[in-house]
């Protein structure tokens, strides 16, 4: 049954006590629907906001206790709020994307998850133009719907392990097209990769990956693709890790495509593949949709874009750089760019996340730019002189 497979997601919580944090009440459509709202004590001027979305048969505690997003947040600076969905016959949390075992119930999800967006932006000063949702599994079949129906209020997506139900896939007509990133596995036996137009599985037909990612690659007009196999960190994890990155040079809309060779129904960092950590890619994918052209062009990241950034062009031609890399570096040639953040190992174990060249000043060793204190192992003195 899906829910168990869904379940298994989450087997590290078997022995876990679940800390359950505050529910908010929020009325929508005849219905007392229920949030949490993780909100860090440091924070930007008009921070973004970040929807997390759960899984059938899950909930938002889970979601905030073990999904890293919390933590994260602390770090970057932007606000999550994790939603519940409503609870079926069987006691399930779910979204409704149009499941024939929720025939005959109507639930206004959509409107529920951008009423509450609307009112958190103003309730807390929460950038409109930086409103983003990410779920997992039935969670992520709600966020390609959101991307198909509620657009305007949502200004980027990232589904993992879901899937477009073929009655959305047929009448998706998004108000506006956002950058998104998809991630899937392989080998998911739950939300199966070649989809299921047949229906044997129970849960209604629905299309393949390859086709969704066709789909959105036409939608967001961005026919520019870029392949690249991300490093084998952990060999005896069962997976590796493919990025194909579709672009336009007409406009600045994404498609990041994460196809998890080998890997099963999974959050990857959390369960399965321990090449990359989902929540990580997922915000700094969120989070580069704000960046400037200097950032993007500073291909080594030391502050500005010159004859260097050439040279790594050209050193690595086609995984990851292109033409199109070379004609951003001479184009934006001579600027002066602010040194990007990461996680800052100190010899005595600890973590900060600042700039490369605060790391150097104080003795520590600097993971890379957007790398995480909340995923980076920081071993005492495994680097001391």
């Amino acid at each position: 049954m899906k829910v168990k497979l869904e379940m298994r997601a989450i087997a590290i919580l078997i022995f876990a006590y679940i800390a359950h944090g505050q529910n908010i009440t929020f009325p929508h459509d005849g219905l007392d629907r229920q949030y949490l709202i993780h909100i860090p004590e440091v924070l930007p001027e008009s921070p973004a906001l970040v929807f997390v979305l759960h899984g059938y048969g899950m909930n938002n505690n889970q979601m905030m206790d073990y999904f890293g997003w919390t933590e994260l947040a602390d770090e970057r600076g932007f606000v999550v709020a994790l939603p519940n969905g409503t609870i079926d016959k069987w006691n399930n949390h779910f979204w409704d994307v149009n499941y024939p075992i929720h025939m005959g119930i109507e639930i206004d999800d959509d409107g529920f998850l951008r009423e509450l967006a609307i009112h958190l932006q103003k309730m807390h000063g929460l950038n409109p133009n930086s409103t983003f949702v990410t779920g997992f599994s039935n969670g992520g079949d709600m966020s390609y719907q959101l991307a198909c129906r509620e657009s305007v209020t949502f200004t980027a997506f990232a589904p993992v392990a879901g899937t477009m139900m073929d009655s959305l896939y047929m009448d998706c007509s998004p108000a506006a097209t956002h950058s998104i990133l998809l991630m899937h596995g392989s080998d998911d036996p739950t939300v199966l990769f070649e989809g299921d137009m047949d229906n044997n599985t129970g849960w209604g037909p629905y299309r393949s990956i390859p086709e969704i990612v066709a789909f959105w690659k036409n939608a967001l007009e961005t026919p520019e693709m870029q392949r690249t196999l991300l490093p084998d960190i952990d060999p005896n994890d069962g997976s590796t890790v493919r990025l194909d990155t579709y672009s336009s040079t007409q406009h600045n809309r994404e498609l990041w495509y994460y196809l998890i060779m080998g890997g099963g129904h999974d959050w990857p960092g959390l369960t399965g593949n321990n090449d990359i950590n989902a929540t990580l890619e997922i915000w700094n994918f969120f989070d580069s949709l704000s960046e400037d052209v200097c950032s993007e062009a500073d291909l080594d990241d030391d502050g500005e874009v010159n004859i260097n950034d050439i040279l790594i062009a050209i050193s690595a031609w086609n995984d990851p750089y292109g033409v199109n890399d070379i004609l951003m570096v001479i184009n934006n040639w001579g600027l002066e760019c602010e040194l990007p953040n990461g996680a800052c190992c100190l010899t005595d174990g600890t973590c900060t996340y600042i700039k490369p060249n605060e790391c150097e000043a104080i003795g520590g060793q600097w993971d890379g730019p957007l790398s995480s204190c909340t995923t980076t192992s920081c071993p005492a003195c495994d680097f001391c002189p």
